[in-house]
């Protein structure tokens, strides 16, 4: 029998994660070749909660914890303004916009189901050049089982896609990107960012000692693959999901006027880089 939704990533998140407020979810039927999972808005898109939820996320994922301490620490000083466009970690760019908040909320959904913060690189965080895309992964997540014997590592490899409208295409190139065959690129990066840190330096060597073909072997990557996109995402998705890889899901997203919300919600957090302290 095929995976379902539930088996890959858990159920859909209950009350009160705000991913229950805002999104209504539709397991749809699985097939030896699909695994949707269909998630349409409860609110509109315009809604200040879900902005300011949104903002938030995002200021977080572009941020380290350093970076937003230096940021309360100056922000009564004169010439902040330049400062904060010095360390500027917020795109400007309106494609990198939309590619990081879809990965924002991939990242978001895999932990709110799963209902625990999973191992993991904010990658938007090291991005050199703000304005560009990341090459690699879009997300990679470990979770560390516990066993009676010795601990397992699963492994959530992401692929998430924006577009104002959905097409036959995206759900092609999204689904391809996740075949069975594909390992995922920033694992070893995953364990030696990890190992920079003393606080983390012990999850690094156990992650050190585990190798990605073996985790795959036991049915231990799962792939996740997000189109957010219009109304319309629901039955683009239907109609062309195809996969062999039986432990890939597929999450579509569908609201009304997606791009509005990500340009409302980067405005809001830029608002936070000027206002940290309200954070």
């Amino acid at each position: 029998m095929p995976n379902s939704q539930t088996d890959l990533i858990g159920q859909h998140p209950v009350a009160p994660d705000f991913f229950f407020r805002w999104l209504a979810c539709k397991d749809v039927a699985v097939t030896k070749t699909k695994c949707h999972r269909s998630l349409t808005a409860l609110v509109p898109t315009n809604n200040s909660d879900l902005i300011d939820w949104l903002a938030k996320k995002v200021f977080l994922h572009h941020h380290s914890t350093y970076r937003i301490k230096k940021l309360k620490q100056n922000y009564k000083k004169l010439g902040f303004s330049k400062y904060a466009k010095q360390h500027r970690k917020l795109p400007k760019a309106d494609k990198t916009r939309k590619g990081n908040a879809t990965e924002i909320l991939l990242t978001e959904y895999v932990e709110s189901c799963l209902q625990k913060k999973l191992i993991k690189v904010f990658k938007l965080r090291y991005n050199p050049n703000v304005d560009q895309a990341i090459k690699g992964d879009d997300t990679l997540m470990v979770d560390v089982l516990k066993g009676k014997k010795k601990d397992k590592i699963r492994m959530y490899l992401g692929e998430a896609k924006f577009r104002k409208t959905p097409t036959k295409t995206i759900v092609e190139t999204i689904t391809k990107s996740l075949e069975q065959s594909k390992n995922p690129l920033s694992y070893s990066f995953l364990v030696d960012e990890l190992g920079r840190d003393p606080a983390t330096e012990s999850i690094a060597d156990m992650l050190d000692k585990f190798l990605v073909e073996q985790i795959k072997g036991k049915g231990d990557l799962i792939s996740v693959g997000m189109l957010f996109s219009n109304t319309s995402t629901h039955g683009i998705t239907e109609a062309n999901l195809s996969s062999k890889n039986s432990n890939m899901v597929f999450i579509s997203i569908g609201i009304e006027t997606p791009e509005d919300l990500i340009k409302k919600a980067f405005t809001k957090a830029n608002y936070y880089v000027r206002n940290p302290l309200v954070v």
